[in-house]
């Protein structure tokens, strides 16, 4: 089974892969999507992923989104915020010094970017909507939790997280492409975690080597890791 990273390029037929595969778990948990309507949501998704090199494919057949996760520094945040106070520092400086001329080329600017924004908006729309749809924040909460208490046990907290994984039709196939995903991708012995999307995907993800992971409360969670 040859594992590749996935190109830009590969995107639109990986997209269709997801689509077809969410598609097919919604009709399974009762809720009809179509591919179609999911289709522009997972290509804007698996784009971001491939570009940042985040993104592993079988053959085009399946997928999966590996990547190192790691608590930012204290001092990365401070720089961050440093850097905005010294620009919006030196925009306030400069308005207050600009004459007419330059106040209107910034409002012509501004008035761009304005427009280029509401573009991207316009865009961003029809994959935004079916995003919204799929979104379960109580279930997204709970996982988040059971995630961070387990990450606080964890040298620096930094682990690889694992998801999108996908594959359609659904085959057994499915243990044999993300064992071989994880084993190209991550290195042995680190830590592994990810949030489940259904039973079966626990199940793949348990014959991997993960444990359910619990929320500060005790509330079981779709979320999984390696121990």
């Amino acid at each position: 089974m040859k594992i590749e990273r996935a190109r830009l390029q590969d995107t639109p037929a990986l997209a269709w892969i997801a689509a077809q595969a969410f598609a097919a778990e919604s009709a399974q948990a009762g809720n009809r999507r179509s591919p179609q309507a999911l289709y522009l949501m997972h290509l804007y998704s698996l784009g971001l992923l491939a570009c940042s090199g985040r993104l592993w494919h079988w053959d085009k057949r399946a997928i999966i989104a590996i990547e190192y996760k790691k608590s930012p520094s204290l001092w990365r945040w401070i720089a961050l915020a440093g850097l905005c106070s010294v620009a919006a520092v030196a925009l306030v400086v400069w308005i207050s010094t600009a004459d007419r001329d330059g106040l209107q080329a910034l409002l012509v600017i501004m008035k761009a970017g304005g427009a280029v924004g509401v573009g991207i908006l316009l865009l961003l729309l029809p994959a935004v909507v079916p995003a919204l749809g799929e979104m379960h924040p109580r279930r997204s909460a709970r996982n988040a939790d059971a995630i961070r208490q387990w990450r606080k046990t964890l040298p620096g907290r930094a682990a690889y997280k694992v998801s999108y994984l996908a594959m359609y039709p659904q085959t057994r196939e499915g243990l044999a492409f993300a064992r071989a995903a994880i084993d190209r991708a991550v290195p042995a012995g680190e830590p592994l975690y990810t949030e489940a999307r259904s039973e079966s995907h626990k199940t793949i993800y348990a014959r991997r080597g993960l444990h359910p992971l619990a929320a500060a409360d005790g509330t079981t969670t779709l979320a999984m890791g390696t121990r």
